[in-house]
């Protein structure tokens, strides 16, 4: 059976699962509505398990093994049924029934998926003991999560209603332990290195890397430079890093356009870490729209870190009025 996949079986087994998890009074408040629930959710059920069977060699490509004995994909499977659940007007008691069906893939996998978590196609989570997914995450398509990943809020208790859970694009990658915390957006494409913290925006295709907290990103992988990061400490600007054939060195606002009466002197050059006074040219009408990035370029290439500890501060005490440059394509 490997490489192939029996849809009668699965559709078989997920009806099983759903029966083993609800109570025969949920069961029948659902029976009106069955069709269009596991018609919807079937065919995502059915690619999540392509795609374990293709990207985890372990299984070598046994999708039957999967699902059979794979605890992690029983937590997407519950999920993907569960989603549906919460979704479905006209089921009476839908949300307490779609909260049945996620705890019993949180028993049966040791992780948690709020029923209102919006997941793209061919999800795989593999390994996935002690990962958490809040309510307001969206996880777009051929996403990968390790154990212990924790898509949560960055509070603790109270926290507000909202939007508060981050948004991943396609196609990225979780290590192990990493949390990701906030409504912020994780771009396209995007690794994120097992045991990151994670509390502010990535761009599409980066690889993220945390040292001692601080936020350190590359650019996409083929890229020859390695990880830079930088934060504003006092009256100076520093990056550290892998900093060879470091470039032009530049100040953005919100919208990405340059700030133009912004100067930075190199003050320190060292292999890395280099540090920068920051001094204004001129100004004008229009005030700068924060919070302010840092675009670094080199030869062939350019990484922008997104609003930088401390920077928009040290700006914000310097700058009034800068003359905004748009950037060049």
């Amino acid at each position: 059976m490997s490489g192939y996949l029996d849809r009668a079986a699965l559709y078989d087994g997920m009806l099983e699962h759903m029966a083993h998890a609800l109570k025969p009074v949920d069961m029948g408040r659902l029976m009106p509505h069955l069709g269009g629930i596991m018609d919807g959710a079937l065919p995502q059920v059915a690619e999540d398990l392509q795609a374990y069977a293709e990207r985890d060699p372990a299984s070598c490509g046994r999708t039957e093994l999967i699902l059979g004995t794979y605890a992690s994909f029983k937590a997407v499977l519950f999920h993907r049924l569960a989603h549906r659940v919460w979704q479905q007007d006209g089921l009476e008691n839908r949300q307490l029934i779609a909260q049945r069906l996620a705890n019993a893939g949180k028993l049966q996998s040791g992780v948690e998926i709020h029923p209102a978590t919006r997941i793209g196609r061919r999800f795989v989570l593999d390994h996935g003991f002690g990962t958490v997914i809040g309510e307001t995450c969206e996880i777009g398509d051929d996403c990968y999560l390790l154990s212990g990943v924790t898509l949560g809020a960055s509070g603790i208790a109270d926290n507000p209603g909202g939007k508060r859970h981050p948004r991943l694009g396609n196609g990225v990658e979780v290590g192990a332990g990493a949390r990701i915390l906030g409504a912020v957006n994780i771009g396209d494409n995007v690794f994120i290195a097992p045991a990151c913290v994670v509390t502010r925006d990535v761009p599409a295709n980066t690889r993220v890397s945390i040292v001692n907290q601080l936020q350190m990103q590359r650019a996409a992988q083929g890229s020859n430079r390695g990880y830079l990061g930088a934060f504003a400490l006092g009256d100076r600007l520093h990056l550290v890093g892998e900093l060879p054939d470091v470039g032009e060195i530049s100040v953005l606002d919100a919208e990405h356009r340059r700030l133009a009466s912004l100067s930075l002197e190199c003050t320190v050059h060292e292999r890395h870490h280099r540090q920068y006074h920051l001094r204004t040219l001129d100004a004008c009408a229009q005030p700068p729209l924060y919070p302010v990035h840092l675009r670094v370029g080199g030869p062939a290439h350019h990484v922008t870190l997104l609003d930088p500890p401390g920077l928009s501060s040290l700006v914000s005490s310097i700058v009034t009025t800068p003359h905004l440059l748009r950037m060049e394509d």
